[in-house]
């Protein structure tokens, strides 16, 4: 049977906190380094939850900084829930997401021809608080990789093939691994390993942005389900 691995990244392109991930990021470094640290301008959108640390410090000039990555990492977790719970109603699930995820789940268990899978660049610990926040189950993806598995996001999808590979048996064929995500990085790292691409433009990049970065697909939005399902054949 050919399936095929659908990889969906998570902020922007199933969900928005409202910058509740960046004020918790923003927290956890105030209560690591007081005003030491900056965030002005750390390009959060598409990149993994470790880099995003790694550059801040970084023009922020804190020596030695990576050794309080781990602690760093755990202050931002604890900081993540809380601002997601004040956040509320702010967190929003992205146009026609639940409808297509559930349609994806029938169709992997009825005609196994798909498996079902998540790329993000957030911590692995994070993910569930997210999903949740919009009623996510997290079960449901059968292939996962997070931002702090691979040092770039195209090691990411490497990753996740491998992972589609244990799981199933067979390797991973990149024409049949279908990258969706809301960034130029989304692009960027389904094109490293010549994946398909299939852009939403819900985050803070249009139409036009995205195919002008690459993306083989593209979308206002998730809301019409079609467009993926033609690309499984």
């Amino acid at each position: 049977m050919i399936r095929t691995l659908l990889l969906f990244d998570i902020d922007g392109t199933l969900l928005k906190t409202s910058g509740a991930g960046m004020r918790a990021m923003r927290s956890a470094g105030r209560q690591l380094f007081g005003d030491r640290i900056s965030w002005d301008g750390v390009e959060a959108g598409g990149s993994l939850d470790p880099l995003i640390f790694a550059e801040a410090v970084r023009q922020s000039r804190i020596k030695d900084a990576e050794k309080r990555h781990e602690e760093f990492r755990n202050h931002y977790l604890k900081h993540l829930e809380r601002e997601l719970a004040r956040s509320g109603d702010q967190v929003r699930t992205m146009p026609g997401v639940h409808e297509l995820l559930a349609v994806l789940r029938q169709r992997a268990e009825t005609r196994g021809d798909l498996v079902l899978g998540m790329l993000t660049g957030n911590y692995g610990s994070a993910v569930p608080m997210k999903l949740a926040a919009i009623g996510v189950c997290p079960d449901q993806f059968t292939v996962t990789v997070f931002g702090d598995e691979a040092p770039t996001r195209a090691g990411l999808v490497a990753l996740a093939m491998q992972r589609y590979e244990r799981i199933t048996g067979e390797a991973a064929d990149p024409r049949r691994v279908i990258v969706i995500g809301d960034t130029p990085r989304d692009v960027a790292c389904a094109r490293a390993h010549d994946c398909v691409c299939f852009a939403v433009a819900t985050g803070s990049h249009s139409v036009a942005e995205l195919r002008a970065a690459g993306a083989m697909h593209t979308v206002e939005d998730l809301s019409d389900p079609q467009p993926l399902l033609a690309l499984l054949g």
